[in-house]
């Protein structure tokens, strides 16, 4: 079966995009919250692996973003960049070499 990265995004990437979204809202940081659910929504939308683009970018941002993430939050953006980091390395990869 070939690999679907907006299923990997789906599966993967969503569930911990929520988790941040609600763990920044749970501790009173609606900016934190505001930011992880614009990326959440983008990936939502996503209908081809172009889509997912504008989202890995802004999720990128997030070290320069100013943001004072609590231990937990950080830890949880920590697995959610390695995640989309092993995703940009399969889209970076040509057809024939994904396996």
């Amino acid at each position: 079966m070939p690999f679907d990265p907006l299923e990997y995004a789906r599966e993967e990437l969503l569930p911990l995009l929520e988790v941040l979204r609600q763990s920044a809202s749970e501790e009173g940081k609606a900016d934190q919250a505001a930011f992880f659910g614009r990326i959440h929504a983008g990936m939502s939308r996503a209908r081809d692996a172009v889509d997912l683009a504008e989202p890995f970018m802004e999720l990128s941002a997030s070290a320069f973003m100013g943001f004072d993430f609590s231990p937990p939050v950080a830890m949880l953006l920590d697995q959610l960049l390695l995640h989309a980091s092993q995703l940009s390395e399969v889209l970076s990869l040509d057809e024939g070499e994904i396996h």
